[in-house]
Order: structure tokens, then sequence, then C-alpha cells
């Protein structure tokens, strides 16, 4: 689908320059199914098997240089078509001399600052909406680049961040930022049961040790009919969570694989403790949540390459 016939403009730099938001048009939507279990996964194969062909050819073509690379696209954050840098600096190359890109982190935003994962976010709570989204907002993140665009869609949002286990939780701490940062576990919360409407995080439960205490305290401090929304890095060939690390009763961590650290907003990065796999479900569902699926999504005209990647939603009864 061509958004526009007029060729690029062009910044006074001579960059390609964000296009205002074509009206009355409706663009093909990225969500390509939910699944409730890695078995109905499973048996989605014959369709993924047929469509597998369209998006590597779409995909293999953005690899021609070592290089970034800017592609044109409609970011559902800023609602503009803006051109989306892609960079291969998080990706891998496999001994066969394949390559595979961090899809996830790649496809940047110049206008918003967001990632393809963060903008896929944005875009499930603006295509799924629930009637707990009127209500109270609690994100496990504070000073990310999401966070702005997470108070447009939540003017009542409440932001934090992890800052160490030394810290008090529920306390606000100076940040660099010049903003102060409200520090929460999320295996103990410090709110009130049924307080928030929606919960957000993204990419933090795979640094949490015990993820699943975690998945009860969101689900106790979410309103009847309150949802969970969130990304993790997922492997959807895997049936069970790989688990890479363990903290002990003191505190010392035992090391089951090579340490993976990521990005930390507020660190210097922060150890990966899981590669989860689809009994992620059954975990949200143990928690207590009535509803769980993860939602699959890819779409170049909105910077999207890469497949599968999903957004993950939690829906407590009500």
């Amino acid at each position: 689908m061509r958004l526009r016939k007029q060729g690029p403009q062009r910044d006074e730099g001579g960059a390609p320059a964000a296009q205002p938001a074509p009206t009355g048009l409706e663009l093909p939507s990225i969500w390509l199914g939910s699944f409730a279990s890695g078995q109905e996964w499973a048996q989605a194969v014959p369709q993924r098997a047929a469509l597998a062909p369209v998006i590597d050819a779409i995909d293999d073509r953005l690899m021609v240089s070592r290089h970034p690379v800017a592609v044109q696209a409609w970011c559902a954050a800023c609602e503009q078509v803006q051109p989306m840098t892609l960079a291969w600096h998080f990706g891998e190359i496999e001994p066969d001399g394949s390559v595979h890109p961090a899809w996830t982190e790649t496809g940047g935003c110049p206008g918003c600052g967001l990632n393809s994962r963060m903008r896929a976010l944005i875009d499930f709570l603006r295509s799924h909406p629930r009637p707990s989204d009127g209500g109270r907002c609690f994100a496990a993140e504070r000073v990310t680049s999401s966070y702005p665009m997470l108070q447009q869609l939540f003017p009542d949002l409440l932001g934090s961040e992890y800052l160490g286990a030394e810290r008090q939780r529920g306390a606000l701490y100076p940040h660099q930022s010049g903003i102060e940062v409200r520090h929460e576990d999320l295996t103990a919360l410090t709110f009130h049961p049924g307080v928030f409407g929606t919960i957000i995080t993204q990419d933090v439960f795979e640094h949490v040790p015990d993820y699943s205490a975690a998945f009860a305290e969101c689900h106790r401090v979410l309103q009847s009919g309150g949802r969970l929304v969130f990304t993790v890095p997922f492997f959807p060939d895997a049936v069970a969570t790989e688990v890479r690390a363990t903290v002990g009763a003191d505190g010392a961590v035992t090391h089951l694989l090579p340490p993976e650290i990521h990005g930390n907003p507020v660190g210097d990065g922060s150890l990966c403790f899981q590669h989860f796999g689809w009994d992620l479900l059954d975990s949200l569902r143990a928690a207590g949540f009535a509803h769980a699926a993860a939602h699959a999504y890819w779409g170049p005209w909105q910077g999207h390459f890469g497949f599968p990647f999903f957004v993950f939603e939690a829906r407590r009864a009500g």
C-alpha cells in the first residue's frame, strides 16, 4: 500500500523528513494472530509456512549492507510516516554466515525515539483497548523514551524503576535527568490491592529471578478486569522457559549458562535470568490471571521486520 504519491520530502539537512499523518486512511493491521498456548501456535504451522517465504523475501532485501539504513514507515506512536533506522549492531552472525538482526531492538523512530518492540506495544494498546484502560496505569519504567508516550495514553500514569535491593521500596530517589524516580520491586510492590486498571512492562521480567512472584504481584494490584501488557525476549520454538541463572537465599547468583547482560536505563546493565518459552502463559494463569495470550505481529509498513515477535497480555477476571 502506498501512503503518498509524491516523492519523499527532505529537511534542511537533506534527511528524509517526517510526513504528516494521512487522513481517512485505514492502514493494514500488524497483528497476525493471538495464541493462548504453544499448542495453538503449533496448530498454525501450515499458515505460517505459507507466509514465511513472503516475510523472508521482504526482510532479506533490507540486509544489503552492514551500515544502518533508513526505511520510510508509519509510526503508530508518532502517528506519522518517519524514516526509521535499521541497524545490525544488536544482531548475531551464525557459524554458517547467516545474519540474524535483533529486529525488535532496531527500527528506531527519530520522532519518538522508540524501537520496533516499543512501537508495537503502543500499537497494541491503541488497537486492543479495554474498559480498564480508563483507570490508573502503572509502568515499570520512568526514565525511558517510552514513558512520555505512555503518559499521552494514560494521563493517570505512575512509573517506577528498580534501583537496587538496598533501596527503600516506594521511596523517591534523584536521577541524573533531574527528576525523582520511585523505586519498586515487582516481586513486592508497595501498592494496595486493586488500584490499577493497566500495568505495562517492557523487557523487564527476564531480569526478575522470581518472575512468578512478579506475575502474582501484578495480579494483586490490578482491579477486576484489569490487564497486564508486556514484552519479553521470547523463543516460540521453546515449550519451557530456559533458566540461565538463579539467586540463592543469600543473594548469591549462580550462572547455569554464560551470563547475558542487557541494557538498563538506570544502570550499567542487567543480567538476563531466563529466556521465556510457552510455559510463560501457564505461569500467568497460575498467578491468577483468567486470560493470557501472545499476540504475534509483523508489518514493514510500520517498521516491524522479522517474525515471529509478540506482545503479551494477561487479564484479571472481572
